[in-house]
């Protein structure tokens, strides 16, 4: 198993932080507990920069209450022994407690993926791996992949982003790579296997792959069973059906080098395509950007510039946050 993702990882913090957050206020005048966060705090800058964060939303949170006291009136008065200051602090703790709640929703998809996981990457990291029959696995950036291997078959499931397959050839054991939506067997081959936003699509580098199971889409719509040469591709697009066509044979896979081909597609679409190669949350905050639509080559190996590309045509701007956040508008 793989070591958390750049993005799990500050997930985790934020929670950390949160919950540091809350033991501080409710209790106050405990020493050792105090002298147990400055540890945690201290021992990670990513720490600390959590730590900042949070404590800016819990002053956000009093300036909330300070403009507008009547968000702590009850319905009914308190009982007593709750005086106005303890409802307070009760309300402020609550609300860091569902920002904590928030976090863990977000975190609890990724701690799932990697139960089911053998090997992963983290947004922005490749990895080659080779199988026991000698096969080789380039996984792109953010994607993850179960192996299951046995006598008689050898199946790959793509749970996440991309990889690219170099498959030994062994007419005993089937080589097969499945996604949520599409299935390939490969026929002595190399090719590309993708789950980015909506799109399940399968190109082939050289050799051959036989679609050999249904590709469905919301419309229930199955995709003919085919074999696909070099150059061919399917896509199954969430709502658009089965797609095919013929390309380039090189162009199969052409991320591994450092590129991504968009074709007509919305910018909503290409920013899909960058978010695996960013190690932070990239946030598209105007829809009328997001559907235009787009022909270009990109390189990934900057999504910042990409992201420019993108999007400055259209009137679009890139606003940076922090090191880890762009949002478009």
């Amino acid at each position: 198993m793989e070591r958390l993702s750049m993005s799990d990882k500050a997930d985790h913090i934020s929670m950390e932080a949160s919950e540091w957050l809350i033991r501080l206020r409710e209790a106050p005048d405990d020493r050792d507990l105090e002298r147990r966060f400055v540890v945690w705090r201290d021992a990670d800058p990513d720490h600390l920069r959590a730590w900042s964060e949070m404590q800016a939303l819990f002053d956000l949170i009093g300036d909330v209450e300070a403009r507008h006291p009547e968000y702590l009136v009850p319905a009914s008065d308190p009982p007593p022994a709750y005086g106005a200051s303890r409802l307070r602090r009760w309300w402020k703790v609550t609300a860091i407690s569902a920002i904590a709640a928030c976090l863990a929703i977000l975190v609890g998809p990724a701690l799932l993926l990697r139960m089911q996981a053998d090997h992963m990457t983290a947004a922005g990291h490749l990895a080659n791996i080779r199988l026991d029959d000698g096969s080789r696995i380039h996984l792109g950036p953010d994607s993850a992949i179960a192996v299951a291997y046995s006598v008689e078959r050898r199946d790959v499931r793509l749970l996440k982003g991309q990889a690219w397959f170099e498959v030994h050839p062994d007419k005993s054991r089937p080589f097969r790579v499945r996604t949520d939506r599409i299935s390939a067997t490969a026929l002595g081959t190399a090719f590309d296997v993708r789950m980015i936003g909506t799109d399940r699509s399968v190109a082939v580098g050289h050799g051959r792959v036989r679609i050999d199971e249904s590709a469905r889409n919301d419309s229930r719509q199955a995709a003919p069973k085919a074999v696909l040469n070099a150059g061919d591709w399917i896509a199954a697009v969430s709502g658009k059906g089965i797609d095919k066509g013929h390309q380039a044979s090189d162009l199969a896979g052409i991320w591994q080098s450092g590129s991504v081909i968009i074709r007509g597609r919305t910018v909503a679409d290409a920013i899909e395509e960058l978010r695996p190669w960013y190690r932070g949350r990239i946030l598209l905050a105007n829809d009328g950007v997001g559907a235009k639509r787009v022909t270009g080559i990109y390189r990934l190996s900057d999504p910042e510039e990409a992201l420019r590309a993108l999007v400055e045509p259209h009137g679009g701007s890139i606003t940076r946050i922090t090191p880890w956040l762009m949002i478009v508008s």
